[in-house]
């Protein structure tokens, strides 16, 4: 969430427009009492896969790996530099392969060969994995500075948004005390916050949710992911039923979230909501929360949503005047 600026339009007072993740603040000449600003942001996205390959999950992970055509399109046309790599949840039991990137090479990006196909098959681990799921520990395991140091060399960048998805149909099993505080302050450690104190990781469940009505994974047996999901409300991350017919909805509401994350900004003065306007590459964009921009009053912050989300080579140009200036 590391965002650039280059000042364009002048303005009245001095005052900052400062990106989620970057503390840089203007001085600027007293002119108008308009602002004008272009914007590019971080891009950089090190995505990491905990897949459940217990039994009863095969038909789970064929429903995951049909959205990586759409998944990779939509990063692509962003122009998202990203890293993903896949763990499974087995860590103990005839198969512990859990705690190191599955495939060959170990991550993907955008210039993998055959990327898709190379993808899907990570997310089709099988269902021979113990049933006991350890897919925090596996991913603890992976994410640990000896993993990183060598075999999963190169897929963990300090200046990316680490984000983590987790599928699975029960709840998570690893061997820790207090697991939610374990894994959090695990991951707080591992990713240093922006410098405007937000996280710089987001956990996200594809499960069995405790809202999800006859959800019933394998001889009608359900568990929900409690200790998925409170890691998830930790990182304002979303939560997603595995019970979807497919999961489509729940792979795009992932992928939204990672945008907002990366291309948020937040006004460091109080704007008079009916003064912004904004636009990208030269054409304006409407106020909307469908294919527009909107302002969330709660964080002071400009949003993108669908089709105006902007690329990560957009020039990005809001104006608005302060509440304070008038």
């Amino acid at each position: 969430m590391k965002k650039e600026f280059s000042v364009l339009g002048m303005v009245a007072t001095v005052f900052v427009l400062a990106a989620c993740a970057q503390d840089v603040k203007f001085d600027l000449p007293a002119a108008s009492d308009n602002f004008g600003q272009s914007i590019t942001y971080n891009n950089k996205v090190d995505i990491l896969w905990i897949v459940d390959n217990s039994s009863s999950m095969l038909k789970h992970q064929q429903s995951l790996s049909a959205q990586v055509p759409d998944l990779v399109g939509k990063l692509n046309s962003l122009k998202m530099d990203y890293h993903m790599a896949v763990v499974t949840t087995s860590m103990g039991g005839t198969n512990p392969d859990g705690g190191r990137f599955i495939g060959s090479p170990k991550y993907v990006t955008s210039s993998t060969p055959d990327l898709i196909n190379s993808l899907k098959d990570r997310m089709i681990v099988g269902e021979a994995g113990s049933n006991n799921e350890r897919g925090l520990e596996s991913m603890e395991r992976a994410l640990s500075a000896s993993y990183l140091a060598n075999e999963g060399k190169g897929f963990f960048r300090e200046d990316a948004l680490l984000v983590i998805i987790a599928l699975s149909d029960e709840n998570d099993k690893s061997a820790v005390s207090s697991p939610v505080s374990h894994y959090v302050n695990f991951l707080d450690g591992l990713k240093r916050p922006w410098v405007d104190g937000s996280r710089s990781w987001v956990f996200n469940f594809i499960g069995v949710l405790p809202t999800s009505v006859n959800c019933k994974t394998f001889n009608d047996y359900s568990e929900s992911g409690l200790t998925f999901i409170d890691i998830v409300r930790e990182s304002a991350g979303v939560q997603e039923s595995i019970c979807s017919t497919n999961l489509s909805s729940a792979v795009s509401n992932i992928r939204a979230r990672i945008y907002q994350i990366l291309t948020d900004f937040k006004l460091s003065k109080l704007p008079l909501v009916e003064t912004i306007t904004v636009s990208i590459n030269g054409q304006s964009v409407p106020r909307s929360n469908v294919n527009g921009w909107d302002y969330i009053e709660s964080l002071n912050v400009i949003r993108f949503y669908g089709s105006a989300v902007p690329s990560a080579d957009a020039s990005i140009k809001v104006d608005f005047k302060p509440k304070e200036a008038n």
